[in-house]
C-alpha cells in the first residue's frame, strides 16, 4: 500500500512545479490541509485529460488567469509553462488572445443597453 502524502510533500512537490513558493497553497495549508489536497486532485484530474495536449493546457490556464484578473496564477502558470519548454511568444499570443477574449465581453455585456439606446435614440426622433 502506498504511503500516504504529507501536507510538506505536497507543498515541495508544489514548488518544484511551480519554481517557487506556492504561497496560496502554503496560506491555505494552514488554514485548511484539506483543501490543498482537493487542489491537487483537481488540477491532476483536469491536466491528465487525454484530448488537449498539457502544453495547450497550460496556455488556457495563463490566458484564463489574465483575464480573470489573477497575477500571482498568471505568473504561476507562466513560470510552469517556460520550465516545461513553453516560449515567450506562446505565451504572450496566449495573453493578447486574453485581452482580446475580456475586451469582446465588454461590448457583448452592453449589447442590451446598445438596444436601448437604439429604442430611445428612435423615440426621441419619432
Amino acid at each position: 500500500m502506498k504511503d500516504k502524502v504529507t501536507i510538506d510533500q505536497l507543498l515541495d512537490s508544489m514548488k518544484k512545479e511551480y519554481g517557487g513558493e506556492p504561497k496560496v497553497m502554503k496560506l491555505l495549508s494552514q488554514l485548511n490541509e484539506a483543501a490543498v489536497f482537493e487542489h491537487a486532485t483537481n488540477k491532476n484530474f483536469v491536466m491528465s485529460g487525454p484530448h488537449i495536449p498539457p502544453k495547450y493546457k497550460l496556455l488556457v490556464s495563463i490566458a484564463i488567469s489574465a483575464a480573470l484578473g489573477s497575477e500571482n496564477c498568471t505568473e504561476t502558470y507562466t513560470r510552469v509553462a517556460r520550465n516545461k519548454g513553453i516560449t515567450p511568444e506562446e505565451i504572450m499570443e496566449a495573453i493578447l488572445v486574453a485581452r482580446f477574449i475580456s475586451a469582446t465581453t465588454v461590448v457583448n455585456t452592453a449589447s442590451s443597453t446598445m438596444q436601448f439606446l437604439l429604442k430611445e435614440d428612435g423615440a426621441h426622433k419619432g
